[in-house]
């Protein structure tokens, strides 16, 4: 991470070289986070409040296979 108080920069070591991922931007108009993500040919931002909204219904909903395989009866097609 490195941030200057205007963005926060977030990054990983990839096959052994630093690369910059995604940054935390604040909106110069009225202080609003985005979540700008780094993508070949350019970026996708995202606001901080729909990316919480979004979290927040993953952690309720979102389960792996193995989840959904002990909640069928035994026995049962699906």
């Amino acid at each position: 991470m490195h941030g200057e108080g205007m963005q926060l920069e977030l990054s990983c070591e990839f096959a052994g070289e630093k690369r910059h991922f995604a940054s935390f931007i604040a909106d110069p108009t009225d202080e609003t986070l985005s979540l700008e993500l780094t993508v070949p040919g350019g970026s996708i931002r995202i606001s901080v409040t729909q990316l919480e909204s979004l979290i927040a219904v993953a952690k309720k909903d979102v389960h792996s296979e193995a989840w959904y395989d002990k909640q069928l009866p035994s026995g049962s097609d699906g």
